[in-house]
């Protein structure tokens, strides 16, 4: 499968971890995921215990005992008594093969179902992995840029209110000043402590799924990003959903299964047929053969034919048949759901490339006004409270143009994802994405 060959693709982790080896060590690490793998194998052998069911049986049975009985027998002189102290032993092997069995055959073919039903899940949470890992990488990215923020804008303010206390006791500032520095101060620290416990949850989140030390990491990429390519309109979209979505594949598979379900309890009603070949050896095996030796080989044709069984095969067939219903309607909804998922990814990319002009333009405002801001303070218009704030918009801007950005790529991952068309290659770009987008220094 190329996602397993992505394993061998990726670099060793270095001390910028990539989307691309956060999604290859989640899928070594990721409890679930790994759940997923032993489930897909132990699905696998559906195959053979379906096949298993037309294949020759073979058994050996071997019995030896040790026997005391009293017999009483009739006879002209009255009930005579026999005292027995003997050595029981029986020895058989029997072969069977299934000549007609239509059960057996539909759970051949139940057994490949399945086994089919397993892979399609696999594929399933293998691409809802890329997407959860995705959020929680850029999750990441986020925190840690409010993070940074955070104890930027309180080393400011510490300074600045140094400053203010100097220039108060020199005579040359105000208690004002003074207080209105102190009380962004306190913000300021109460907004870093916050910032803080959001950036652990977030570094929790993203270790529980890749089991990566985060301490030493420093994140690449900080700034905005670029719209991808999006091929088609909304109904090329919603057709790929339909042909190639695993999670829709995995509910035909259950509609399919179920009608097969229907059909294994048909053939209770239906006799079976099958040859047989045994040899048996017996020495005083009951009471009737007490003190005789068998030597017994025997070939023939085993029929059994159902007759009456309390009415049980005909209600397990009526259940299996609502059961099948059951999965129709499923099936039905699984399919109006996915076409709805499809079309707001396709809206949240459309209307999220829109969004990421309109923030580079309020970003590009806000880096204009700090600046102003700036002339106009050595000018004397403004002061340094009107800088922080206009600081504190740009970064306000920037963070909501980077949240922007990654809930666009997570929302284009999630697009291929629910198409069923998500793959390497768009893991790739979207890392790429990530890695060059590009920064913006204060």
């Amino acid at each position: 499968m190329a996602w397993l060959l992505l394993l061998l693709c990726l670099s060793p982790l270095a001390s910028a971890l990539t989307l691309e080896q956060a999604f290859d060590a989640a899928l070594r690490h990721e409890p679930e995921f790994q759940a997923a793998i032993h489930d897909r194998r132990a699905a696998g052998e559906f195959k053979v215990l379906g096949r298993a069911n037309l294949l020759p049986t073979l058994a050996y049975s071997y019995s030896w005992g040790k026997n005391w009985s009293e017999v009483e027998q009739d006879s002209l002189f009255g009930p005579v008594t026999e005292e027995r102290d003997y050595r029981s032993y029986s020895s058989s092997l029997r072969l069977e093969q299934p000549l007609f069995d239509y059960g057996a055959w539909v759970a051949r073919d139940i057994g490949r179902l399945r086994a089919a039903r397993a892979e399609l899940e696999f594929e399933a949470r293998l691409q809802e992995l890329v997407v959860k890992v995705s959020r929680a990488y850029t999750d990441t990215l986020v925190a840690w840029s409010r993070r940074r923020w955070a104890r930027e804008q309180t080393s400011v303010l510490k300074a600045l209110l140094e400053r203010n206390e100097a220039l108060r006791k020199a005579g040359e500032g105000t208690l004002t000043e003074v207080l209105e520095t102190r009380s962004r101060l306190a913000l300021a620290r109460a907004e870093r402590l916050a910032a803080e416990e959001r950036a652990k949850v977030a570094e929790r989140r993203l270790t529980q799924l890749t089991g990566v030390d985060l301490s030493g990491w420093q994140p690449q990429a900080q700034g905005a990003v670029s719209p991808l390519p999006l091929d088609g309109d909304l109904a090329r979209w919603r057709e790929q959903a339909l042909r190639h979505s695993p999670v829709l594949a995995v509910r035909r598979e259950d509609v399919t299964l179920a009608e097969r379900e229907v059909d294994r309890q048909k053939a209770g009603h239906w006799p079976t047929v099958s040859l047989y070949a045994s040899t048996r050896r017996t020495d005083s095996d009951s009471e009737n053969t007490y003190g005789q030796h068998y030597d017994t080989d025997s070939v023939g044709v085993q029929v059994q034919v159902p007759l009456y069984a309390g009415g049980g095969v005909a209600a397990a067939r009526r259940q299996a048949a609502a059961r099948q219903d059951a999965e129709q309607q499923r099936l039905l909804s699984a399919r109006q759901q996915l076409l709805l998922a499809v079309e707001q990814r396709f809206r949240d990319c459309r209307g999220g490339a829109s969004r990421l002009e309109a923030l580079a333009e309020a970003v590009t405002s806000a880096e204009q006004l700090v600046e102003a801001t700036r002339q106009s303070l050595r000018g004397g218009e403004r002061n340094n409270q009107d800088l922080l704030e206009a600081r504190r918009q740009l970064h306000e801007a920037r963070l909501e143009w980077l949240g922007a950005g990654y809930d666009y790529l997570n929302a284009w991952l999630e697009l291929h994802q629910q198409s069923g068309v998500l793959g390497v290659r768009e893991l790739k770009t979207v890392d790429r994405a990530l890695s060059f987008s590009p920064a913006h220094s204060s």
